[in-house]
């Protein structure tokens, strides 16, 4: 009289109930069995296969899919209907995608002026790392959501990168923001040229000054006949 056929999980405890990244191989889940000729396995991740020899039931490799995985181990041959079951848990890699405006994620902004706030939803992660914001903008993860506000105090172009931490994957994005300096203006005629005196219907001296980031100016109170204008970066009076 032949004894029905048995199996018992002979890799360690838990094994046969893990959970793992996408990606990641699974440790090695291994049955000790008597009395199978082999074992049909049902239920496991693409890219987790299942084998039998010498009297042991190995389930091995790395899940290509992620989703909750309830598999069972079917043996043939020998006595009974033998088997045993278990999960594997695939956890998928973590996201991140801009949910502020369009564009947030590439903005430009005077010195000393606030942002527009730059958010990104996330999920699996449990934090972020925030590197290359400028001098004053600041940057903050909470409930699924990272935060990039404030404002710089700083000019220049910043190429700014967020790295989410914990969960699944080495999941990041960039992008830049753009800090423009303050308009400049400066006399560029001769020294007291701003403060002159002339006769009624006498020209005045031309009076110059360079500009840096301007598109143009404004001019009042100047007297009847004389006008200013602005143009590449200058603006004349005369």
């Amino acid at each position: 009289v032949t004894p029905d056929n048995t199996i018992i999980l002979s890799s360690a405890a838990g094994t046969d109930a893990q959970t793992v990244c996408i990606n990641t191989g699974i440790t090695d889940i291994t049955y000790a069995t008597t009395g199978a000729t082999g074992a049909v396995f049902t239920g496991l991740p693409a890219g987790v296969t299942g084998s039998w020899a010498a009297d042991v039931v190995t389930i091995n490799g790395t899940p290509a899919e992620s989703g909750a995985f309830t598999y069972t181990v079917t043996l043939t041959g020998g006595c009974g209907t033998i088997s045993s079951t278990g999960t594997v848990t695939v956890t998928p890699d973590n996201t991140i995608s801009l949910s502020s405006a369009a564009g947030t994620n590439a903005q430009t902004v005077c010195i000393n002026t606030g942002i527009t706030d730059i958010t990104y939803a996330t999920t699996g992660a449990t934090g972020a790392v925030f590197t290359g914001l400028p001098a004053g903008v600041t940057g903050s993860w909470a409930a699924d959501v990272a935060t990039i506000s404030s404002t710089p105090t700083v000019t220049g172009t910043y190429n700014y990168t967020i790295d989410l931490t914990g969960g699944c994957g080495t999941v990041s994005t960039t992008g830049t923001i753009t800090v423009t300096p303050d308009n400049t203006i400066i006399l560029s005629s001769a020294a007291g040229t701003d403060a002159q005196t002339v006769c009624i219907n006498t020209g005045i001296t031309d009076i110059t000054y360079n500009t840096t980031g301007a598109t143009g100016a404004v001019f009042t109170g100047l007297p009847a006949g004389v006008t200013g204008s602005w143009a590449a970066d200058m603006v004349t009076i005369n």
